[in-house]
């Protein structure tokens, strides 16, 4: 089995390093495909800027260029990606940048309800009620559900990110989880079990363990990811991965290339 790593972050958005980093360190790690994926955020058409942590609407030229060339010279698979920041109603303005035919893969993942993000400052959900927890969860995974039927995206982001602070609901979600991933299933769109949850106060992969059986049990397909922000986690805890994906009974790996997709044996 190729080692993939899809999900990065270099200093085009968030990152700490260069795509060329990224790309040393992937080689010294054995990985044989890179991806690249760093934000795309767009409050509405035509916005001019962006948030200082997401692409910068100057920059997109040369974040393809870059990677471009990268590719042309690099001693593995070099992939272009973006993470397309879901906000309500996006799907709009939207729709051309994630069909941009140098994509490789376009990665839908939900960070904000709202306009709030749910992921950058724990003093937010210290903040909340029992119940305005249960209402962030159950707007999460609408929002999810609403990113997925957009048909827009190759591979649902970091599923279940809104318990990235152990701030869990005390309500049952089930049927809103469930319909959000009929969503994804419908949509014909690749979950990834996105490794950087080990790593955060939930000490658990993105998606669960139970959410990943609820993907198997629908025949989703599944990638792994490291949500990297530096090169030396491209691969962090992939083996863990993919012993996990083995026991919850996934045999193969999808991988990307040109907007298509393949399967490749899992192999832990």
């Amino acid at each position: 089995m190729r080692r993939a790593s899809y999900h990065n972050h270099t200093v085009f958005s968030d990152g700490a390093e260069t795509p060329a980093d990224f790309l040393r360190q992937a080689v010294a790690q054995g990985v044989e495909i890179l991806g690249f994926s760093d934000h795309y955020y767009r409050e509405g058409p035509g916005a001019a800027e962006a948030p200082e942590w997401a692409l910068q609407p100057r920059l997109e030229a040369r974040y393809f260029e870059t990677l471009t060339e990268l590719a042309g010279s690099a001693p593995i698979e070099v992939r272009v990606g973006l993470e397309f920041d879901w906000l309500e109603g996006s799907a709009a303005w939207l729709a051309a940048p994630a069909r941009d035919p140098r994509l490789d893969y376009a990665i839908g993942s939900v960070h904000f309800v709202g306009r709030q993000s749910i992921d950058t400052d724990r003093a937010f959900w210290e903040g909340l009620s029992p119940d305005a927890v249960n209402d962030v969860h159950r707007r999460y995974w609408m929002a999810v559900r609403e990113m997925a039927e957009s048909g827009l995206f190759d591979i649902a982001g970091h599923l279940d990110l809104a318990k990235k602070f152990a701030f869990y609901p005390s309500e049952d979600l089930t049927p809103i989880i469930r319909d959000a991933l009929d969503a994804v299933k419908a949509a014909g769109m690749v979950v990834e079990l996105n490794t950087s949850g080990w790593a955060k106060d939930c000490r658990e992969c993105y998606p669960s363990e139970a959410i990943l059986r609820a993907c198997f049990h629908r025949e989703i397909p599944v990638t792994v990811s490291a949500d990297a922000h530096r090169a030396s986690f491209v691969c962090a805890n992939f083996a863990r991965a993919y012993d996990l994906l083995a026991r919850v009974g996934y045999r193969e790996l999808i991988r990307f290339r040109g907007r298509e997709r393949f399967a490749e044996p899992l192999e832990p």
